[in-house]
This record gives C-alpha cells, structure tokens and sequence, in this order.
C-alpha cells in the first residue's frame, strides 16, 4: 500500500467530501435514514484519524468495512436520477428545445436544467457580447451560466440547438460551451437543430452545410425531422447509429399553439381586427445575397395594404437580419434602420398598414396570420402545420420538393401574380384549400405534437443502453 505524503491533508479532504455527500443527500425525499447514519459514522470515523502523523492499515479497515455497508444502502435508498441540461443561445430558438425540456422536468428520475449561454453577433469590424437569460419564458426555470458549474455537474445529457463553435459566420457562442470542451463533461452531447429543415431534399451530389463540419464528431447524437434527412447524412459520412429521425420540438410547439388562445401583442387586435392578414417573413440573409432586388421584392409587399384597404402587413424580420446587413451589405444599415424605426414603428403614414413583429415569440403572428409570403425557410415549414394560404416567394415550386406541386400559391407567377391574388383572396378564394391538409406529415416525423416526448425517451434509452 503506498503511504500517504500527507495523512493530515488527506483525512481532511475525507471529511469534506463526507460533509457534502451528507448534505446532498439529505436533501433526498423520503430521507435516507440509514444511509445518514452511516455517512455520519464514517464521518466520526475519520474524524477519529484526524491529526494523526501515521495512521496505521488496521485503523483502515473498520472504514472499509462502512464504505462497502454505504454502496449498498446507496442502492436500496438513493433514487440516481439523470442530470440533464440544455444549453440554449437565442431565446427566439428555445422552441427548439422546450417540449423535450417540459418533458424532461415532469420525469421523477430526471433532474433538468436550462441554461442560456452567452454569444457573440459577429459584424464586419466586431464582437458584440450578448446574453438573452431574461428573455426566455416566465414559466421557464433559468439557472445562469455563471452558476453552471460543468467540472461539478458532469450532467448525463446535454442538449444543444447550436454546434457551429467556431464555424458560424453571425454567431458565435462563448468558447467554453463549444462541442469540443462540452463532450468532455457529459456522456450524452445531443444536437437538436434550431431550424426545422427544407422540405426540399438535398441533392445527391452535394454535401450538406449542416453535417459538413467538424463539430459533427463531437455530438453523440442528431436529431433529424425526417428519413429523407438521413439518408443525406448518411452520404455526407455520419454514422447511421448516430441519427434519429424523430422530428422538431419546433412542429410541437405550433400544435400546441393552435388549440389554445394566444394573446396578441399590444395594438395588433384594433388593426388586424376584421382585416385579411399577411406575414411576411424574411430570413436572416435576406440581404446578403442581391440586397436590392429583395428590397425591391419587400417594398412591393409592405405595399398590399394600398391595393386593398382591408388587409395589414405584417413584416417577422429574422432576428439576426440587422447583424447580418452589418457584416454583408453594410451600405443598408441606415435605410433598414429607417425604415424599420422611423418609418414602420414609427407609423409613417406610408407604412400605417404594417406591423413590424421583432418579438421574440413568433406564434403569435403565424396564429392571426391569413396568409404567409415566404420563400423556403423555418418559419413556412412551421407554418405547414396551420393548413392556412402560403404565398410563395417565387414563381413555381422549388426543385427537389417532397410537397405536392399544389399546396401553395406563388407570388412571380405569371398567369395569377401576387398583386391579383391579394384582391381576390378576401372574397373567400382558395381553391388549393383541401391540398393543405396534413401536408407537413408528408415529410416530418412525429408531426402531430409528440416530438419532445419522443426525443427525450429515446435519448434515455440510448443513455441506458451505453451503461
């Protein structure tokens, strides 16, 4: 047996490290009754030991003897419940995560944390810190990442809506919750993407954005919303048991929202009251790529209000659009900033029919929206689930769709263009009605709500498996 340097020191850490497994655990519901008293011996134990120069091996074995009698009512009194926790960014993505976080947080075996963590936007000339803790919903529990403590934690899952690290050309998240660090501290890293995917499938030839990085090799597991997906990472490299086709949380959280009664922001009701709505949703690199040619586009639409008197505009701008013109068309800045501040928010006669929505919760306007015009992107996928009228930002279906060709109405098209199908949509027109029906499950899993659910069971099966 190797002889302690320092026995003082070592009996002392002994009895720090008795001390707080005695408070842990009694902190246990129902009280651990014998295993109390046997911490309390062992702690009497070394107390006993305590300032001796040598201590002898018969003075051991008595502590041995307790420790083996704790391991076993450790496994007849403790419950060993999973430490989870989720590491979101943005709180405009938390739906990404939330139904596997509620499901997680009403299991009794589980003990769940959410834990926004700190970014940074990335313009042309800086890095802007930034931190949304206090954005998050009321009804959410947030620790903060200060009081996050991964070294102590060790958390058996870890759950993530961004795996860019240093990848991300808008975003970047602090370096010590990159995948690289967070897959030494957890046995279970799981990337649940913060995005619904294109229901347009990937091209055999190409490789994907999403799976062709290399922080892909630090997660465990990937959760995909459809099979379609998967047979693309597949092709990109990733290793079949590492995918789970199990949906979005993000599809759950529109199905929970179409059947309760979603409170409408301040001073929407009296100006969408009676009125044919229009959402229009603009990605994050809306600008980016031919800035004037979809400012152009975008002006011609926060203009229906002037082609039918009964209609309103409301304009959902990605929340990294600012960031985005800074880094990519930084000769915008001062036109988006009017606009957007002097003209529309402040209720320029020009713009008295729109609504600019920069609110974190997107809900609220895809529930009063009639109509949604939007190219491909999250927010059109997620509004598949409400069956309502899509005015697709294009002249024909994209290629490669896995939709029927007949679900949406297209905003370029020649023979009935987007200026004559705003004057006829209030009369009741919509003849591709029946074609929306249950269109999403065509093409994503779980899409009836169960997602979250279903994410967070088999994360624990595959956890369990492992062990």
């Amino acid at each position: 047996m190797a002889k302690l340097s320092n026995p003082s020191n070592a009996v002392s850490d002994c009895l720090a490290a008795t001390e707080a497994i005695l408070f842990q655990v009694s902190q246990e519901n129902p009280t651990p009754k014998k295993t109390i008293d046997l911490l309390q011996s062992i702690h009497s134990s070394f107390t006993a030991l305590k300032g001796l120069a040598y201590i002898e091996k018969s003075s051991i074995i008595p502590i041995d003897k307790q420790l083996s009698a704790l391991k076993i009512s450790f496994e007849e009194e403790i419950q060993v419940k999973l430490n989870v926790v989720f590491f979101p960014y943005k709180a405009s993505m938390w739906d990404s995560l939330e139904t596997i976080y509620k499901t997680a947080a009403k299991d009794e075996d589980c003990v769940a944390h959410v834990v926004p963590i700190p970014y940074y936007k990335l313009s042309k000339d800086e890095a802007i810190p930034t931190y949304e803790g206090e954005l998050f919903p009321t009804d959410i529990p947030i620790t903060h990442y200060n009081d996050y403590i991964l070294e102590e934690e060790q958390p058996d899952i870890v759950f993530l809506h961004n795996i860019y690290d240093e990848y991300n050309t808008l975003t970047r998240v602090h370096e010590q919750f990159f995948t690289s660090n967070l897959r030494n501290y957890t046995e279970m890293l799981v990337y649940v993407p913060y995005h619904i995917s294109s229901f347009v499938a990937p091209k055999a030839d190409t490789h994907s954005l999403a799976y062709d990085i290399p922080t892909v090799e630090n997660v465990d597991k990937i959760v995909l919303v459809g099979d379609y997906l998967k047979k693309a990472a597949i092709h990109d490299g990733i290793p079949s048991e590492k995918l789970l086709v199990l949906g979005s949380p993000k599809l759950d959280a529109i199905v929970n929202a179409m059947g309760k009664d979603i409170p409408l922001p301040n001073g929407w009701a009296e100006r969408v009251e009676g009125k044919t709505v229009y959402l229009i949703n603009t990605g994050c690199m809306f600008f980016a790529g031919i800035p004037f040619e979809a400012l152009e586009r975008l002006v011609d639409f926060l203009s229906i209000p002037k082609i039918d008197d009964q209609s309103v505009v409301i304009w959902r701008p990605h929340p990294l659009t600012k960031i985005s013109i800074m880094k990519y068309a930084p000769y915008l800045l001062d036109y988006y900033v009017n606009l957007t501040e002097k003209y529309i928010k402040g209720k320029d006669k020009l713009y008295s029919g729109v609504i600019l929505d920069e609110a974190e919760d997107y809900i609220p306007a895809l529930k009063v929206a009639d109509v949604l015009i939007s190219s491909d992107g999250s927010l059109l996928r997620s509004y598949l689930l409400t069956g309502k009228k899509v005015l697709f930002w294009d002249e024909k279906e994209p290629k490669g769709s896995l939709l029927p060709p007949d679900v949406f109405y297209y905003a370029f098209d020649r023979s009935e263009p987007w200026y004559e199908l705003v004057k006829k949509f209030p009369t009741g027109y919509d003849p591709l009605a029946k074609n929306r029906i249950n269109i999403a499950a065509n093409v994503y899993a779980n899409a009836d709500g169960t997602s979250g659910e279903k994410v967070f069971a088999s994360i624990k099966e595959c956890l369990f498996q492992r062990e």
